[in-house]
């Protein structure tokens, strides 16, 4: 049984890697119920714009760490971006960034959590718990390289009472 907690914070700091009409995946501090994160859609509405995400949490410091080389990198052009384009100042900083989204990634596929949000607002969500079950399901959604309709989702994001 999946427990469901309302979370809500102020000051959300996020780092959009994709993003169509609101942040599709990226890191975040002080979201989605974690300090800092790692997040990934994995299915929405866009009839009322409600978007279930994978949360994967990650150390404070690691989000600095990403915050700091985004900060300095050298990334011309556009300012949109995905955080494997940008040229960071050196090798060994983009090599680690690397690392940590391709584990981060490869996490959100088997999630202790997932929450729902409404439109691009990530610092008020509902955040529910996962099982073995629902993390396998996850797995395969993302695996799928298409973002499911959440209407295929309503045992999971519908009020406990309402199921």
């Amino acid at each position: 049984m999946l427990r469901f907690a309302k979370c809500e914070a102020a000051g959300a700091a996020v780092i959009v890697l994709d993003y169509y009409d609101g942040p599709l995946k990226g890191f975040a501090q002080a979201a989605f119920g974690a300090d800092c994160c790692y997040f990934e859609i994995v299915a929405w509405s866009r009839w009322d714009d409600r978007r279930l995400f994978s949360v994967v949490p990650i150390e404070s410091d690691e989000f600095a760490r990403i915050a700091d080389a985004l900060a300095i990198a050298r990334g011309g052009g556009s300012p949109v971006r995905g955080l494997s384009r940008w040229r960071f100042a050196d090798r060994a900083t983009a090599v680690a960034m690397d690392a940590l989204l391709r584990r981060c990634a490869e996490q959100a596929r088997s999630p202790a959590f997932v929450c729902l949000t409404t439109g691009a607002v990530v610092d008020s969500a509902i955040r529910m718990d996962t099982d073995e079950a629902m993390r396998r399901r996850i797995g395969e959604a993302l695996s799928s390289g298409r973002i499911s309709d959440l209407r295929d989702w309503r045992d999971v994001v519908s009020p406990p009472g309402a199921r």
